[in-house]
């Protein structure tokens, strides 16, 4: 996207902060880290940024951080995911570390629900490693639920219970930091960290799992898949080749990357070979609303 986000210029009706990219390692945080009598856990929320008007109109203005009630660290200059979450880890002292994207809304009483939801995890498996939003699981079954403005709809199910995940939608990870899990730096760009963080938490023996914490991810479609996404696919078909296939939202990791480009090629002519991904439309505060994802303030 050239210029600036434009939910932002209609909402703020100003020219915002613009397209910054990776080029600068930058560091912010606001309020405390996150204590909740019900789950008696600390959280902490971080987020890759390359562009602070995207930030600005989702991430920014969900109730637990613009109130003040969590801690929101934003992490710049990175050339992988895997670096920029692994500096978040290492710079957080709390129990528990959301990691999400800058494009993302966390709707109000979101954090309280996601500590209950946290608690009875614990209660059926106190070791857990990461917990998502959304996944798929060993049967390529979808688990949780999320709004895609992307995809104009919303995606998955209420989750009842916690279930058990084979790959994470990275929209939104959330890490137990006593399970001692670490991003693999060497994977290229900012895809398929989801899909390998739970990879490498069950080569230590840990589960990762998808709990009911729904969130608005205010996307833009995706319009071709190749580049950075090609090549995290090339470097998780080398890296998990012993264990192959491994699911995946998008498309299953396989020896083969047949799929992937006929994938790639039904995309491509869905979106006439368009290279510029455009904004999303709506508000994702009304959209969050819309959906009776708002708890009463």
């Amino acid at each position: 996207m050239s210029g600036t986000y434009a939910p932002v210029r209609q909402a703020l009706g100003r020219e915002g902060f613009g397209r910054k990219g990776f080029g600068r390692k930058g560091f912010g945080m606001s309020g405390q880290s996150r204590k909740t009598p019900r789950a008696a856990m600390t959280i902490d929320i971080a987020a890759p940024v390359n562009e602070h008007d995207v930030l600005a109109y989702c991430l920014q203005r969900s109730p637990d951080l613009a109130e003040g009630g969590a801690r929101l660290r934003t992490y710049e200059g990175f050339s992988s995911a895997g670096a920029a979450l692994n500096r978040a880890l290492d710079e957080s002292e709390a129990d528990v570390v959301v990691l999400v994207h800058q494009d993302v809304y966390l709707p109000r009483g979101f954090l309280d629900r996601l500590c209950a939801s946290l608690a009875r995890l614990a209660a059926i498996d106190p070791h857990w490693a990461v917990v998502g939003a959304i996944g798929i699981d060993a049967h390529s079954v979808l688990h949780g639920r999320t709004w895609s403005s992307g995809l104009k709809r919303l995606i998955g199910d209420v989750v009842d219970r916690p279930a058990q995940i084979e790959s994470l939608d990275e929209l939104m990870l959330v890490v137990r930091r006593a399970s001692g899990v670490r991003f693999d730096e060497g994977l290229p760009g900012f895809h398929l960290y989801g899909t390998d963080i739970v990879q490498l938490a069950k080569a230590k023996g840990l589960k990762s799992y998808v709990v009911d914490a729904p969130v608005i991810h205010h996307s833009r479609p995706v319009v071709d898949l190749s580049g950075g996404y090609f090549s995290a696919y090339s470097y998780m078909q080398r890296k998990w080749r012993e264990v192959l296939p491994v699911p995946n939202l998008i498309c299953p990791i396989q020896p083969s990357g047949l799929k992937l480009r006929w994938l790639n090629l039904r995309i491509r002519v869905k979106y006439r070979g368009r290279k510029q991904r455009v904004d999303p439309t709506g508000d994702p505060v009304a959209i969050a609303q819309r959906l009776g994802l708002e708890d009463a303030a």
